[in-house]
């Protein structure tokens, strides 16, 4: 494959911004308001259930987005690219086919996370503070409807039902769980703790599920009623192990700070080191909602042998995902102990963890979309091997620097694990497509052609 020379991407560059910014915009102000909600969500529990409490239900939310991952199997991301393929040649049995498929394989997993989650748990009742315990039943029992509520809101993404895919878990589940928190604390004159607001969240959960299973049977059922499913379940099991393998590193990378630091260092530096990554994660905020526009215009630029293209798509999405992060890490280093302590004048111990993983974000958002790109190009088995590495270096650290210092080890972990793959792949993705993710890269070259 040839590199793309000189300013191969100038020309369509316009164009394919345009589409970005028209296609991405909903896409980016449902994401905003879901973020902003979550992060005002995380704030109303924070205060109402003070760092100990808080730090039980962020330790078992994790735990629980953990054992998610097994449940659903890589359903998720295969919907989006098979349903999308067959609506397109309006192969509705196989749509049937794969939504029936994945539901019943997700199920049955669920239920068997659950019963292994179960089993584990009772080894550690005694030991187990009572709340945590009571936390974990409650939160054990969520599993398999956040398992289908992903394949639900999948289903809908590739039928490019964004609004509808999205609205229920990032705009109405917060609100439901914030509105039911302060009913139960000041209405009901309950006692704010963990067991309280999980069961909570695991109602506000049932009441989204049911909506989006509403909406998206709405969607289906005229062109799906009477026909018989067809189904490939070895070409749709195969690739949903693939992409789950790399979507539970990503996890890891993303959530073992967290988890290890609530095992060794215990549950009240955890809670502050949750909040601090949610915050941190804002950095790259930008690119999680460019790349549900810029995803498939790779993709079906990459399927035309269109590298300038390509290339515009790459050169566009990042540039408008390193401005907004570079924004963000501004914001932070300046204003993160008081944005710190809007969850509670204790989580300020969490800035320079906080400042450590925002760096980190940053230096994935000036390495361009290099995953996405490795994505939708079929070249994941490379992206897998870069995602292997770092996270047992992230592991690793985690073990070396957590016993020590604490969450601010947690956070060095973080930085070095997450920062390797994508710059890696920077280079991974210029030698095997001749494509330039990241903006620097660019400039750089394009300062020494000028200088030549």
């Amino acid at each position: 494959m040839q590199a793309v020379k000189g300013t191969a991407a100038t020309k369509p560059t316009n164009a394919v911004a345009r589409v970005l910014a028209r296609k991405g915009g909903t896409a980016f102000l449902l994401n905003a308001s879901g973020m902003g909600l979550a992060f005002l969500l995380q704030v109303c529990l924070a205060r109402e259930l003070g760092a100990i409490s808080y730090g039980h239900y962020a330790y078992v939310m994790t735990v629980i987005t953990f054992l998610v991952f097994p449940a659903k199997l890589g359903f998720d991301m295969t919907i989006v690219r098979y349903v999308s393929a067959y609506r397109a040649d309006d192969r509705w049995s196989e749509i049937k086919g794969i939504l029936r498929f994945a539901n019943r394989w997700s199920l049955a997993l669920s239920l068997a996370v659950v019963a292994i989650g179960y089993a584990v748990l009772q080894l550690y009742a005694r030991s187990m503070e009572p709340d945590l315990y009571a936390t974990f039943l409650i939160g054990l029992g969520c599993v398999p409807f956040l398992a289908l509520a992903l394949l639900r809101q999948s289903a809908l993404q590739a039928l490019n039902e964004v609004l509808y895919a999205q609205m229920p878990e990032k705009i109405i589940r917060p609100v439901l769980l914030v509105v039911c928190l302060y009913a139960a604390v000041w209405i009901g004159q309950s006692a704010a703790n963990a067991p309280l607001a999980m069961a909570l969240f695991g109602l506000s959960l049932l009441l989204t599920y049911g909506m989006g299973a509403a909406v998206l049977r709405r969607k289906t059922v005229t062109h799906m009623q009477g026909i018989d499913p067809v189904v490939h379940p070895r070409e749709w099991m195969g690739t949903s192990i693939s992409l789950m393998i790399n979507a539970g590193i990503y996890l890891i990378l993303g959530q073992l700070n967290v988890l290890m630091t609530g095992m060794i260092h215990g549950t009240y530096e955890s809670g502050i080191l949750s909040a601090a990554v949610r915050i941190a994660a804002l950095v790259t905020f930008a690119m999680t909602a460019i790349n549900m526009t810029a995803a498939p215009l790779m993709s079906a630029a990459y399927a035309q042998k269109d590298m300038k293209r390509l290339q515009s798509v790459c050169t566009a999405s990042g540039g408008a995902a390193l401005a907004f992060a570079l924004v963000v890490l501004l914001v932070i280093a300046f204003f993160g102990r008081p944005i710190l302590a809007i969850f509670g004048p204790e989580f300020r111990e969490g800035y320079i963890p906080l400042l450590i993983m925002a760096a980190g974000q940053f230096v994935s958002a000036l390495c361009g979309q290099t995953g996405m790109v490795m994505t939708m190009t079929g070249h994941q088995s490379t992206l897998t091997k870069a995602l292997i590495v770092s996270a047992i270096l992230n592991a690793a650290l985690n073990l070396i620097l957590i016993p020590s210092y604490g969450m601010t080890g947690a956070a060095i972990a973080t930085f070095a694990g997450g920062a390797f793959w994508p710059f890696a792949m920077v280079f991974v993705v210029r030698r095997k497509l001749g494509i330039q993710t990241s903006l620097l890269q660019t400039l750089v070259n394009r300062n020494r052609r000028d200088g030549e």
